[in-house]
């Protein structure tokens, strides 16, 4: 596990040599990027959501939270799981100032796994929403968002809050495996209407530093489309990045999942450069997009071969 969170990030020699086929894929789907749709939502309803993830006990040494409608936590507040160190994160998250602050647990948040824990938890911080495979509905600004969130990532090693991880490849959520059930299990309970979805780990092939995502998690967004995902857990992949649900989109997914070969990369340039064209065209087009996009935010605030960068937490508005 050390070893996938804090490695380095790959030099692109590093993603060339060990697949030419994904690096150009991902260097086309880089460019498709570079332009987000625009969010046409009146100034006074926008909402304010600072996210932060995998402080690992650093949180009095992060810079300090910007302002904000919602403060998000998408797991890892802790480094060992114990109930002191659990207890000090939540001392200083509850500490924040803003209206509503919303956590999930992590891989190292083991004490969060034990029911009396959480008891204990909800009881002690009341201010504090704790979510596991559950949603919650808040108005913020005059506007109803509904958010869901999950600290459920795929097995490596003997943490908590992991379920078998499926094959991109193969993967089916009508399969009987006991790997494709169980991840089908626990992200068939976003709601379809989901606003906000926070987990702690990523999507397949989105800010998971390569293929390290769950690809049962992609494919149940790929159904809910919310408009932001908030996560960690991959440290060398924090980021933000823009999901608008087309051809783009799948193909580069499917050629990340080895469902797609060199066809798939034919495809994708196709698509991609339709995509800019099309956009060039429609650059006057004031027809509000915003539900045809889906903001994602790796927030991991530690970084560095040691974890040793203190990054503090990533501002995005919805």
């Amino acid at each position: 596990m050390h070893a996938l969170l804090h490695r380095r990030p790959p030099t692109a020699w590093d993603n060339f040599t060990s697949s030419p086929l994904l690096f150009l894929a991902q260097r086309i789907y880089a460019w498709t990027q570079s332009h987000p749709s625009p969010i046409l939502v009146p100034a006074k309803e926008k909402v304010r959501v600072v996210c932060i993830s995998d402080t690992h006990n650093t949180h009095h040494s992060q810079p300090p939270l910007p302002d904000g409608d919602i403060l998000i936590h998408s797991g890892d507040l802790t480094q060992s799981g114990t109930l002191r160190e659990l207890c000090d994160a939540l001392d200083w998250l509850n500490s924040q100032p803003h209206e509503l602050k919303i956590f999930v647990a992590g891989n190292h948040d083991s004490s969060l796994a034990d029911p009396k824990t959480r008891e204990h938890v909800m009881a002690t911080y009341p201010a504090l929403t704790y979510l596991e495979n559950s949603s919650i509905e808040l108005t913020v600004r005059r506007r109803t968002l509904r958010v869901y969130g999950s600290p459920y990532t795929p097995k490596h090693g003997s943490w908590s809050f992991q379920f078998p991880r499926v094959s991109p490849a193969t993967y089916s959520p009508n399969a009987y495996q006991r790997a494709e059930c169980k991840s089908t299990k626990v992200w068939s309970s976003i709601p379809q209407l989901a606003d906000i979805v926070i987990t702690h780990g990523p999507p397949f092939s989105h800010l998971d530093l390569g293929r390290t995502g769950c690809y049962a998690l992609l494919y149940a967004l790929w159904r809910v489309r919310p408009r932001l995902h908030v996560f960690g857990h991959i440290h060398a992949a924090r980021g933000v990045e823009y999901l608008r649900w087309d051809q783009v989109q799948r193909t580069y997914e499917e050629i990340c999942a080895r469902r797609a070969g060199l066809g798939g990369l034919v495809r994708l340039v196709w698509w991609a450069v339709a995509g800019k064209v099309w956009a060039w065209l429609w650059a006057g087009d004031k027809e509000d997009r915003e539900g045809l996009q889906t903001i994602l935010v790796n927030a991991a605030a530690v970084g560095g071969m040691k974890d040793d960068q203190k990054r503090g937490a990533l501002v995005v508005e919805i």
